[in-house]
């Protein structure tokens, strides 16, 4: 259906993306989420200026409060506020478990990801981590922060990504991937080696930035940790990590039987190969991705019918000021 819309339609839909990503998630969007994730390069004003001028735009599209969602949605706009109260609640939570965390052994950085990252927090959302592990210590990190977490909640903190800091590219990343990484916040280490060691995210979201570091004071090694970890560089470190895979690779299977799956090939190569281990929910991450493509078909339709209506077949002016934008 994309390949028989005209450019403008795609571009609108492309400027628009976050709010489709949104929207999968009841959620409406601020202009900063718009622009960071819109899949059109643009400077943050002219943005704001085509959500206003559009007049395709002010069909579909309702702002209130520097928050965005379809004019069919508008009951999003009352629920946002409370659930960026209750992220920035659990970030606070999330930045008292990194100082802790960070002295296990192995850990050589701790990423926030998810719902929690994202500033989109509902009441089930969790402490959701990425751990940059040491090279060839995945097993061990895993054994030591599985078991931590199931031992005081789940809830608490939910270690379910571990990444090789040597290797923390992804050949071939998806949507859903992208956004986990470009809105993840840094609590120790520096989410930016993330980034750079996947461009592919700055094709997808041209206009993203790295968000700012929620615990910028935490170093990458600690004294404490350095003293953990001397024991288990030699026989005995070896010997716990070859079992500690072996848990690992049982729990794998465990969580995607739950799913009724097999552990996926790449996810399986990738834990193998020593480089990284993912509880992530492939399923959930599939049915996102699935009601995503759903959701540009629709609003491209909506698109099309708007500026129909509209008598649009070029793009609005913009001559309006750059701070400018409506609130309806």
């Amino acid at each position: 259906m994309e390949e028989a819309a005209t450019s403008l339609d795609i571009e609108r839909l492309n400027l628009l993306d976050a709010l489709i990503y949104g929207d999968i998630f009841d959620c409406a969007v601020t202009l900063d989420e718009l622009w960071q994730y819109s899949r059109v390069a643009i400077d943050r004003d002219q943005m704001c200026r085509r959500l206003r001028d559009d007049q395709v735009f002010r069909r579909i599209v309702v702002e209130r409060n520097g928050l965005y969602c379809l004019h069919d949605r508008t009951a999003l706009l009352d629920e946002r506020p409370g659930r960026i109260a209750r992220a920035r609640r659990l970030q606070s939570c999330a930045r008292l478990v990194a100082r802790m965390l960070h002295h296990l052994p192995f850990v050589r950085g701790l990423v926030l990801t998810g719902s929690t990252s994202a500033d989109d927090a509902t009441e089930a959302a969790d402490i959701d981590l990425l751990v940059i592990v040491a090279p060839g210590r995945i097993g061990t990190a895993f054994l030591l922060l599985g078991s931590l977490s199931r031992l005081v909640g789940r809830r608490l903190f939910c270690p379910n990504w571990y990444m090789s800091e040597d290797s923390l590219g992804i050949a071939s990343g998806n949507l859903y991937i992208g956004r986990e990484f470009a809105q993840a916040r840094s609590l120790v280490g520096n989410a930016d080696a993330l980034r750079e060691s996947n461009p592919w995210i700055k094709e997808l979201f041209p206009n993203a930035t790295v968000l700012p570091a929620l615990e910028p004071s935490l170093t990458k090694t600690t004294s404490l940790q350095r003293l953990l970890e001397s024991p288990l560089r030699g026989i005995l470190g070896s010997r716990l990590e070859r079992r500690a895979r072996g848990v690992a690779a049982a729990r794998l299977r465990a969580h995607y039987s739950i799913f009724g799956e097999e552990v996926p090939t790449e996810v399986a190569a990738r834990f193998e190969a020593g480089v990284a281990l993912g509880f992530h929910g492939y399923h959930y991450e599939q049915s996102t991705l699935k009601a995503y493509a759903a959701r540009r078909v629709q609003l491209l339709d909506r698109l099309e019918q708007a500026r129909a209506a509209a008598g649009l077949e070029s793009p609005p002016g913009s001559s309006a000021p750059p701070s400018a934008c409506w609130n309806g």
